[in-house]
């Protein structure tokens, strides 16, 4: 069985279109699992559309990840972002590619997007100049290492026992996964605007959780030379 997690905090423009792009053949043989901490309609919606919905009073999209790992029973775990810019018909490719390894991402390319959009065009120069620097440090061969859409085998996912509560749950599980010796690869998807617009993004708009993860990623590389100057 497959559980496909969808993390939510106000994002009802986007939920009705990020469930319905399920691929129907995915969703007969899946659990979707709505992780809602909304003062808006997004549970509403979701509930009307025959999902489950956790309504959680706690905020933070690691903290509702790991809520809906517990409560959900699929031994492949599908995490997908609830404000419509993850393509859920790749769904499929993701799991093709999960038979070989043992994290896949879904990336968005941060060199081709539509550059006729400003806000797109913003929004990636920023990313980017973000991005670029983490898979350096991790030393990932991913363009999106932040990626939110991404397939991992519920056992593996037990074994990385992840503590974040935060946006910085998925600098956390590449840390984890690259020292567990995990094969990590990705799957190209398209750049897809997210519903509401660009602006609205709670991840940009959070430099405190920007400088969490730099931080994490800071303490990986002393931790990475430390073991390198043992040798």
């Amino acid at each position: 069985m497959l559980s496909i997690i969808i993390p939510t905090l106000n994002e009802e423009e986007g939920i009705a279109k990020v469930i319905c792009s399920i691929p129907k053949k995915i969703r007969e043989f899946s659990e979707v699992i709505v992780a809602d901490a909304s003062s808006d309609m997004t549970p509403i919606i979701a509930e009307s559309l025959g999902v489950k919905v956790l309504r959680l009073e706690k905020k933070g999209k690691g903290w509702q990840m790991k809520e809906a790992v517990k409560q959900s029973s699929g031994d492949v775990l599908i995490f997908l972002d609830g404000d419509g810019t993850d393509p859920a018909d790749f769904i499929p490719a993701l799991l093709k590619k999960l038979e070989n390894n043992q994290l896949v991402l879904g990336c968005r390319s941060l060199t081709k997007f539509n550059k006729e959009d400003p806000e797109m065009r913003q929004f990636f120069q920023l990313y980017s100049a973000i991005a670029n620097p983490v898979s350096s440090i991790l030393g990932l061969k991913v363009s999106d290492p932040l990626a939110g859409f991404r397939a991992i085998r519920r056992k593996d996912w037990d074994a990385l026992d992840l503590q974040s509560d935060d946006f910085d749950i998925e600098t956390e599980m590449n840390i984890k996964a690259i020292n567990k010796g995990f094969t990590i690869k990705e799957v190209p998807i398209p750049n897809l605007k997210r519903c509401g617009g660009v602006q609205n993004s709670k991840f940009i708009k959070s430099p405190k959780m920007w400088f969490k993860i730099f931080k994490m990623l800071l303490e990986y590389k002393i931790i990475k030379l430390q073991k390198h100057e043992s040798l």
